[in-house]
Formats: C-alpha cells, sequence, structure tokens
C-alpha cells in the first residue's frame, strides 16, 4: 500500500474545500448526492482492482450505516490518478469528509491496518500482522444527514448499478444486502452477452449473439451483438461509465460494424445495403472499451465521448472482427 494513503486522508485542505463546495464532488446534496457518491465509490473501487474478475464486493445497507468489504486476489492499483483530479484517493477523501463516522481497514497478505474517524478526525488507530492472502478494503460509514439528509437510500438505484458493474466485469461477484429484508448475489461469467439478453426480449432474438473481444493501441475492445428485428439496445461505456449520447467510440464501432458487414456481402456477391442508419434498427449492441488515457467529454455533464482517436481505433478493430466472424459463420448473417 502506498505510503500516502494514510496521509491524504488526513488532508485537511483537501477534506475542507469538500465540506465548503460539497455539489462540486457530488453533483448534488441530498438523497442523489448521496446516490452519486456510492456510485462514484463503487467505480472507484472496480478501478483500483488490477483484475475485477477475480475480486469480490459485499455492500450492506444497516440502518443509517453502509458496509462495504472489497477484496482481490491479485495487488491493488494503488496510488494512481483517477480519471477525474490528480488526486489517487478522492473518492475516499469525499466519503470521508461528507460522513459523520467511517471505519476503514486496510488488509494485505502481511499486513492490517485501521483507522476509525469521528467528522474526518482519527480517533483509534491499529495496525496488526496478517497472514491472508487477499488484499482487502473494508468500510463503514455514517453518511452526514446535514449533507444528505436522512431519506432512505434507494436499493433499487444500487442494485442497477451493481448489475450493471458484474456484467462490465465478467467473473466479478457482488453482493448486495439491505439488512434482512433483501440480499442479491451478482456474478455473470457470460458478462456482455448475459447484459442483452436481461434487457432484449427473447421472442423477436435471433441466433446466438456476436461476441467481440479484442485490443488496439492500449484500448480494450468488448462488444456484443444481437439480431434482433425490435432492437432497442445500443448502450456504450467507456472505463465503466455509460455516456448517454455515445461519442467517437460509439460512432466509430458503428461504422465498424457497417464496414464488415458490407464487406462480407460484397464478397458473397449481394448488395452492401448495411448503413449507419439501419444498423440500430436491425441488431441490438452493447459496447464496452477501456482506455489508459483519460476520456475527454463534450460538456461538463459527462454525457458524450469526444476522443478523436477513438473512432479510428475502434472502428478498424471491429469491422475486422466482424468480417473474419461473418467468413467463418455466414448463416449468422443471412438467416
Amino acid at each position: 500500500m502506498p505510503e500516502d494513503f494514510w496521509i491524504a486522508l488526513q488532508n485537511e485542505k483537501v477534506i475542507d474545500n469538500i465540506r465548503k463546495r460539497p455539489g462540486m464532488y457530488i453533483g448534488a446534496l441530498g438523497l442523489s448526492g448521496l446516490e452519486s457518491m456510492m456510485i462514484q465509490l463503487l467505480d472507484y473501487l472496480l478501478g483500483m482492482a488490477g483484475a475485477p474478475e477475480v475480486s469480490q464486493l459485499a455492500i450492506e445497507l444497516s440502518g443509517e450505516q453502509i458496509l462495504l468489504s472489497f477484496s482481490s486476489k491479485r495487488k491493488w492499483l494503488f496510488g494512481q490518478k483517477n480519471e477525474q483530479s490528480s488526486s489517487p484517493y478522492l473518492f475516499l477523501q469525499i466519503m470521508l469528509a461528507l460522513s459523520e463516522q467511517v471505519g476503514i481497514s486496510m488488509q494485505t497478505p502481511k499486513k492490517r491496518e485501521i483507522r476509525i474517524y469521528q467528522q474526518a478526525a482519527v480517533v483509534k488507530e491499529a495496525s496488526l500482522s496478517s497472514k491472508g492472502e487477499e488484499y482487502r478494503l473494508e468500510l463503514a460509514f455514517t453518511p452526514n444527514p446535514a449533507y444528505f439528509g436522512t431519506q432512505q437510500f434507494s436499493y433499487f438505484i444500487l442494485f442497477n448499478r451493481c448489475q450493471q458493474l458484474a456484467m462490465l466485469h465478467s467473473g466479478l461477484m457482488i453482493t448486495l444486502t439491505d439488512g434482512k429484508d433483501q440480499k442479491n448475489i451478482l456474478h455473470y461469467q457470460q458478462g456482455l452477452v448475459e447484459y442483452i439478453f436481461q434487457k432484449d426480449n427473447s421472442l423477436t432474438r435471433g441466433r446466438k449473439p456476436l461476441i467481440i473481444r479484442t485490443s488496439r493501441e492500449d484500448v480494450l475492445i468488448q462488444a456484443v451483438i444481437s439480431k434482433n428485428p425490435s432492437a432497442s439496445i445500443r448502450d456504450s461505456f467507456v472505463n465503466s461509465h455509460l455516456p448517454a449520447d455515445g461519442g467517437t467510440h460509439l460512432d466509430g464501432f458503428i461504422q465498424g460494424a457497417v464496414d464488415g458487414m458490407n464487406q462480407f456481402l460484397g464478397e458473397t456477391s449481394r448488395m452492401k445495403i448495411m448503413t449507419v442508419e439501419n444498423f440500430p434498427e436491425r441488431f441490438d449492441f452493447v459496447l464496452s472499451i477501456k482506455i489508459k488515457q483519460r476520456p475527454r467529454y463534450a460538456g461538463t455533464v459527462r454525457q458524450k465521448i469526444r476522443n478523436p482517436e477513438l473512432y479510428k481505433i475502434v472502428r478498424e478493430a471491429i469491422s475486422e472482427e466482424v468480417s473474419i466472424f461473418l467468413r467463418r459463420h455466414p448463416s449468422w448473417y443471412v438467416r
């Protein structure tokens, strides 16, 4: 664990700035702000995992307190700058600044360190030896009603995001519990295939979907394309975030799929009838890419990706993968 981890959580200047302008960090106060903070915190935890597919995340809503336990069999990517800030620990600092009480336990194969905070000040700490083989981070925090009010947290909103994350990271196991009233275990080995099948209409679904997993120029690309005359799914994620208005990555994906299908149609002496306009009308699809550089957005509300290099990278990769698949499985398209 980086030495600056605990130091960052005691940075009074950062904590004070968050408290003065919480809306800059979580978008709003009240219940919507709490939901935003939780979703960003989950994204942060998965972002620090070197291998989400061999990780486990447990979340429990327990009265006024929220409990999280995140464990992985591989070493975490701690200390790396996130997409939105120069601080690699920003989302933990936000949680600490806006909570009445916080407990943090950090465990590595050799050591376990514990800190208890009240109003962001350390009141107890301990350091213990560890014999476990996992890396584990445990958080227990009580959101401050001065910022979030007393309205009950929405289990449904949290469930939807956790299900989405479990499908985006095939193999990841998420356990979500609401006291004694509700418990869900989310674990999807087929990942994006199950994302499609959870949302589309099985009665109108065509053959088995076209599955793409590839990488180009440090961009990891996963996609699923499913034939469906009642197509309605066209979701595209960048680093697990879903920009509502798509962007250059989605434009490149659609054009690449069209290029690959038209190449197949030309090679089999058929009319090249696929266009960027009718492709979304004939196919359900979900795209997920992971990039190392910072995603750039049009506007301040993160609704549209505008990384220009992504268009060319994704287009060429998808065109090649679709073309290869259709040469091997020509009946997938024509039936």
